[in-house]
């Protein structure tokens, strides 16, 4: 046994740096409450204050969606490397779940806001009802780093297509916010229908990605005079295109699974994130049913988007293979991409499909290193290099069967810059949460020549 602390659950960790928060030894259902919730820790988002402090929040709870969930928050002042206990920002309760909060720190006057999607339980709410988790984006803020916060202020989102009800939305965000080279701040999240046509598998619901613009974030002193609008305009997110995609195999195979259409499922497109191409276009990736990122491209900041296809190596290359969970992407400083995957299409490791959770589609992590070609629009002019593994789980179960929700793995990466150096952070078995550093000569190894 690796005598290691980092590399505790793992089968390989080339990268370790630290581990942000993992709780201690424990099995059993029976639990004490005040360590049973703890056991589950996801969706983690790191920003850096304006003194220089490293900020972690995550949610955390005795497993997703229970009672008990609630976000939370740790501090490191050396790079990393150690980590204060977790404190608590704000909490679920018995009608309000509370999840997924995600930090965003405004330069020049430091103040810290936390965005997050409350989803109404509403009492006796059965889980096949469809407005099980419907509720609002909100946020808090805090001018202390975080030591305290203000109450929570809902934001009201206009209807779409998508909405099952005038007054709130089933949504979901993972990825902070985060400042384009035109000023715009824009928050990424993903919204779904949750209808009667739906209900028996919310795995083969639609969903679309949008981005929340904070339209005056930057400049507004005063926290409850924030506007807000949606991106792209209209009464649509983003998609994927069904008819394009529902003879997909991925999507047929998932379709197979539950007993579903595959013309009703492909234009599930989700947890986007953008990063900006050095010709002014906005480049998107969202997770798709199609056995592949999906990719989509605006050429007018944000207000519309190319129909979204699966991405490739190249523009002529092989496509990139993942199954339906976070793949994010990231614009390193000096214009090069990294791209967080899973190589994975829903055929790998006895997968049934992209669904599949566990350790079957979510395990290994592995990244790539992209760069742009000049004067290549297809693919969205993007070329990556072969791909390398960033960790691998040990598949061990535990003793006791559990698991913090349906699909475990590594889940919920993040890439970091800081003093010229590059990070990652991402989610263990949905119970711990890692960080990584990659060195830039292993950057640098793994960045695709141009073509001549």
């Amino acid at each position: 046994m690796n005598s290691n602390p980092l590399l505790a659950e793992m089968e390989a960790r080339p990268f370790a740096h630290a581990d942000i928060f993992r709780h201690p030894p424990m099995s059993g259902h029976d639990l004490p409450p005040a360590l049973a919730a703890i056991r589950k820790n996801e969706s983690s988002c790191v920003v850096i204050l304006s003194d220089g402090t490293w900020l972690c929040t995550w949610s955390q709870g005795s497993s997703e969606g229970a009672v008990d969930e609630r976000i939370v928050c740790a501090t490191s002042s050396n790079l990393g490397l150690t980590w204060s206990a977790a404190r608590q920002i704000t909490a679920s309760a018995p009608t309000v779940r509370r999840s997924y909060g995600c930090p965003f720190v405004v330069p020049g006057t430091g103040r810290l806001y936390l965005f997050l999607h409350e989803g109404y339980r509403e009492g006796a709410i059965t889980v096949c009802n469809p407005e099980i988790d419907a509720g609002n984006l909100a946020y808090l803020w805090s001018d202390d780093n975080g030591t305290t916060w203000s109450e929570i202020t809902l934001i009201r989102i206009p209807d779409r297509d998508i909405s099952a009800f005038p007054d709130k939305i089933h949504a979901h965000l993972n990825h902070p916010p985060q400042i384009m080279p035109g000023g715009q701040v824009v928050l990424p999240f993903t919204q779904g229908m949750r209808n009667g046509a739906v209900r028996r598998f919310w795995q083969l619901g639609c969903c679309e990605a949008s981005l929340l613009w904070c339209e005056n974030l930057l400049t507004e002193t005063d926290p409850s005079k924030l506007r807000f609008s949606l991106l792209p305009p209209g009464s649509r997110g983003i998609r994927a295109n069904i008819m394009s995609h529902g003879d997909n195999p991925a999507v047929l195979r998932l379709a197979a699974a539950y007993g579903g259409h595959p013309e009703e499922i492909a234009a599930n497109a989700q947890e986007l994130t953008v990063v900006p191409l050095s010709d002014g276009r906005w480049f998107g990736v969202v997770r798709t049913y199609l056995g592949s990122p999906g990719y989509t491209v605006s050429s007018d900041e944000g207000r519309t988007w190319t129909p979204v296809e699966r991405l490739r190596y190249g523009p002529e290359g092989e496509y990139i293979e993942h199954p339906h969970t976070m793949c994010p992407i990231a614009r390193l400083p000096d214009g090069r991409l990294m791209l967080l995957f899973t190589n994975n299409d829903g055929t790998r490791k006895g997968a049934a499909h992209v669904w599949d959770g566990g350790c079957r589609t979510r395990n290994p992590q592995w990244f790539v290193i992209g760069r742009e070609i000049p004067g290549e629009t297809r693919n969205g002019g993007l070329l990556f290099g072969p791909p390398r593994i960033l960790a691998s789980v040990d598949e061990t179960s535990a003793p006791d069967g559990f698991t913090a929700s349906t699909a475990t793995g590594i889940s919920m990466p993040q890439y970091l810059h800081a003093n010229g150096r590059h990070f990652v952070q991402y989610g263990l078995k949905k119970e711990h949460i890692l960080l990584d550093e990659i060195p830039a000569a292993v950057i640098d190894e793994m960045t695709p020549p141009l073509p001549e």
